[in-house]
């Protein structure tokens, strides 16, 4: 049996699709019925929630468990604050090296785009966030020498309200973790 964390905000949890399934639903299935293996991904995700409440909570999960993976999302609601770059990292590399410890390996995503001024996030400024939180990702992933998963080319058909995705956005999002997990499974 294969033990898959996904930790996240909304963009994990599924918020917004209009068939109340996320991400983890979706490649719990691929993973079940393409590649053949037991599994159970569970879904550990908070909407709303910065990098500094997902460490916080992270480290419990992940202490109290034995999970095989971790998939990690996050950083779109600390667009809205917004959380330095700096404590980003750091929380990035503390919920990374906590999944470590814990024996799981870490698979993290590189954060899609916002296609809409919802009432708390800004498109340009959020959009110019992202993309630094994004090159952080890249830069700390390969000096931990981790996979990850883009999300950075998510055409905005994929999304139910310009932040969070619809159900054939959370499908494509099942399909490139699971891309980047199945070699491994």
């Amino acid at each position: 049996m294969i033990k898959i964390l996904c930790l996240g905000d909304s963009l994990t949890n599924g918020a917004r699709n209009e068939y109340f399934r996320d991400y983890t639903q979706e490649l719990n299935y691929l993973i079940k019925n393409n590649i053949k293996k037991d599994n159970i991904c569970i879904n550990e995700s908070v909407n709303g929630e910065t990098s500094s409440e997902i460490l916080k909570r992270a480290t419990k999960i992940l202490f109290n468990n034995n999970y095989d993976f971790v998939l990690l999302l996050a950083g779109t609601n600390d667009t809205k604050v917004p959380i330095p770059l700096y404590i980003y990292e750091k929380n990035i590399i503390q919920i990374i090296d906590n999944a470590n410890v814990a024996g799981a390996k870490v698979i993290i995503g590189l954060l899609p785009p916002i296609y809409t001024g919802l009432p708390c996030y800004s498109k340009t400024e959020g959009n110019k966030i992202i993309k630094k939180y994004n090159e952080s990702i890249i830069k700390i992933s390969k000096r931990k020498k981790l996979k990850v998963v883009s999300f950075i080319n998510f055409k905005e058909k994929f999304y139910s309200d310009g932040v969070h995705l619809n159900y054939i956005g959370y499908v494509e999002m099942a399909r490139r973790w699971l891309g980047a997990i199945k070699d491994e499974l």
